[in-house]
């Protein structure tokens, strides 16, 4: 079974005895390192304030996350094509007022990464690294920052809007493509 698949079947099965962790990484060039938040379940894991350490990669250290209430849609698609994902943060609107103050003036987005970590009550100690089902590449496009929360819309990177090289280093150029051209 794969840790997809396991993690699919933990969610669907009502596993009161295994814990989903679910965290947020934010991160920008203003900030001097990514802000962590992990997802306190039903106050389960400790005290909103206090931080929890959990690695980012397999095999990697811990480092600490602050425990907080936030809701989380995750992006997806239909029909149509992707939709949005979004996030709403309750009562750490100073921490994301001094991230949305120090993006100003920089032509950078803010990129958020969330992943998943599936533990049994007592062993959060034995967490090696998040599931395979995170989320990474993620990028905030609008937010909204209220005294007692903060709501932000996050997608994948358009692509559309994205600048194509051109010279030597360009993805299509004449004599490979030459179609592309006539």
């Amino acid at each position: 079974m794969t840790v997809s698949a396991a993690l699919r079947e933990a969610y669907a099965s009502g596993d009161d005895e295994g814990v989903i962790i679910e965290t947020l990484e934010v991160d920008h060039a203003s900030l001097d390192g990514p802000i962590l938040l992990v997802r306190n379940v039903d106050g389960q894991l400790g005290e909103p304030g206090e931080t929890m350490s959990l690695p980012l990669v397999e095999g990697g250290p811990p480092l600490p996350h602050l425990l907080c209430a936030f809701e989380l849609i995750g992006p997806g698609a239909d029909g149509d094509g992707p939709t949005d994902g979004k996030i709403r943060v309750d009562n750490v609107s100073d921490l994301l007022h001094g991230l949305l103050k120090g993006a100003i003036g920089y032509d950078q987005a803010i990129r958020v990464t969330i992943r998943f970590y599936r533990v049994l009550p007592g062993r959060i100690d034995e967490v090696t690294g998040p599931d395979d089902d995170s989320f990474s590449g993620l990028e905030m496009t609008a937010m909204e920052l209220s005294a007692d929360s903060a709501e932000g819309t996050i997608a994948w990177p358009d692509g559309r809007q994205q600048n194509v090289p051109s010279g030597p280093n360009a993805f299509f150029d004449r004599a490979s493509y030459p179609a592309l051209f006539s």
